[in-house]
C-alpha cells in the first residue's frame, strides 16, 4: 500500500493518486478485557494473516475511552492483570444464597476459566502477557501493518463493556458522555498514532442510540461544545 492516504472528491486515493477501497474487518477490543479479543486462542500473526487471506485489507480496531483518559488503567494494568481481574462474579451472586454448592461450582468454574485464558494468552502470545494494556493495543496495529493491513481506530464506548444498548452513554447528555474528555480522548490516540502508517482513519464515535439518535440534536451538540 503506498501511503499516506488522501481523498480526491469523493475517492479515497493513495500517494500514486490510485483509487483505494477499504474492506475492512471489525476485530473488538473495547470490552471488559480492553484487549483485542482472540488472542488467548490465536496468535496476533496467525489472525493478522488470516484477515489478509480473507481477503480483508483493513481492521476496524475499536477501543474504549477510558483507554485514552484513565492513565492508571492504560499503563499500569497489564494484560495478564486484565484477565485476573475480570471473573464471573456478577453471575454468581445472582443466584440464590442457599445455592452454596451451585456457587462453589461456578467459583470453580470462573477460576479455572480465568488460568485458561491466562494460560492460552501466555502460550499463544507470550510477548504480549505483561504489557501494559495501551502498549498490548499498540503492538497488535504494528503487527496488522506488518502484514499490510490498513487500521481504522474506532472509539466505540467510554467505560469499557459490551455495546449496544441505550444506555451505554454513547452521546451528549448522558452519563459516560464528557465532551471535554472525548475530545482529549481522541486527540490523545491521534497523537499516538500519528507515525504509523497503516492507521488510515479514526471513527469518532459508535452508532448513536436512542431519542438524541437524530440530525438536530448532533448538530446542536456538537456547536454547543465547539
Amino acid at each position: 500500500m503506498a501511503y499516506p492516504l488522501s481523498t480526491n472528491s469523493r475517492w479515497i486515493i493513495n500517494e500514486k493518486g490510485q483509487r483505494v477501497k477499504l474492506a475492512c474487518v471489525n476485530w473488538p477490543a473495547h470490552l471488559q478485557l480492553v484487549v483485542a479479543e482472540g488472542l488467548s486462542k490465536q496468535p496476533l500473526d496467525a489472525v493478522s494473516k488470516k484477515i489478509m487471506a480473507m481477503g480483508f485489507n483493513c481492521v476496524r480496531l475499536t477501543w474504549p475511552l477510558d483507554l485514552a483518559t484513565n492513565e492508571t488503567l492504560a499503563t499500569d494494568v497489564t494484560v495478564k492483570q486484565s484477565f485476573q481481574s475480570l471473573g464471573l462474579s456478577d453471575d454468581i451472586a445472582a443466584q440464590p444464597d442457599d445455592n452454596i454448592w451451585w456457587l462453589e461450582a461456578q467459583a470453580s468454574l470462573a477460576s479455572l476459566q480465568d488460568r485458561l485464558c491466562i494460560a492460552g494468552f501466555q502460550t499463544k502470545n507470550p510477548s504480549m502477557i505483561d504489557l501494559p494494556l495501551i502498549e498490548a493495543y499498540k503492538s497488535v496495529v504494528t503487527t496488522l501493518g506488518k502484514h499490510n493491513l490498513m487500521v481504522v481506530l474506532d472509539n466505540h464506548l467510554t467505560k469499557p463493556g459490551w455495546c449496544c444498548r441505550f444506555n451505554d452513554s454513547n452521546f451528549f447528555g448522558n452519563t459516560f458522555f464528557e465532551p471535554g474528555s472525548w475530545i482529549a480522548g481522541l486527540t490523545k490516540i491521534a497523537t499516538l498514532f500519528k507515525d504509523a502508517s497503516n492507521v488510515v482513519g479514526m471513527s469518532l464515535r459508535n452508532e448513536l442510540r436512542g431519542p438524541r439518535q437524530n440530525v438536530d440534536d448532533w448538530f446542536k451538540y456538537v456547536h454547543l461544545y465547539n
